[in-house]
């Protein structure tokens, strides 16, 4: 089934989109409508839209950096992607990882996650295992709870925006910072 324009999911982005874009006003912001609703067996269909548009994205601007943002499957997807060429690290809100979902891919990347600690869906306890994981693997895991918070990031929205931009930021900081080091 086709993930439609006016969804909850789509739609929900676009304020997120707006603060990074308010906050970093030298960013290209793109939104990625994936082709299929859900993770489906082992996410290829989701994480080929993702490879696809970072592809392209990174055709178009060749050199920017690119920081994968992604809410929930999206949080997963980004989680998985930040490999592809040109991206330097990930921002998860609400993301749903499993515990065993692969870890290779983020050694020595930075990856901010937000979470609520009133989230249903995608609890902040069940991201645990992986972030541990990742940890471990060499990612740069900058984590933040929003205390009373839930899944749709509806409540304390605002806080939601700020965050995500502001993990974007540090994110690009992070890298920044770790390009330096190497010279």
């Amino acid at each position: 089934m086709q993930v439609a324009p006016l969804s909850l999911a789509v739609l929900r982005l676009v304020p997120v989109a707006r603060a990074i874009a308010r906050e970093i006003p030298t960013a290209a912001v793109y939104r990625l409508r994936f082709s299929v609703r859900g993770w489906n067996g082992d996410g290829a269909g989701v994480l080929g839209d993702a490879r696809w548009a970072l592809s392209e994205i990174a055709r178009r601007h060749p050199d920017l950096p690119i920081v994968v943002v992604g809410h929930s499957l999206g949080g997963r997807v980004a989680m998985h992607v930040v490999d592809a060429p040109g991206v330097i690290g990930a921002v998860g809100l609400a993301p749903w990882v499993e515990p065993t979902d692969p870890i290779d891919q983020v050694a020595g990347m930075p990856l901010a996650v937000i979470q609520g600690t009133n989230d249903r869906m995608v609890p902040e306890p069940s991201t645990r295992a992986w972030l541990r994981r990742a940890e471990e693997a060499g990612a740069r895991v900058d984590s933040t709870l929003i205390e009373g918070a839930g899944h749709a990031m509806l409540r304390y929205f605002r806080r939601w925006h700020r965050l995500a931009a502001d993990g974007v930021t540090s994110v690009l900081a992070s890298a920044e910072f770790s390009a330096h080091r190497k010279q």
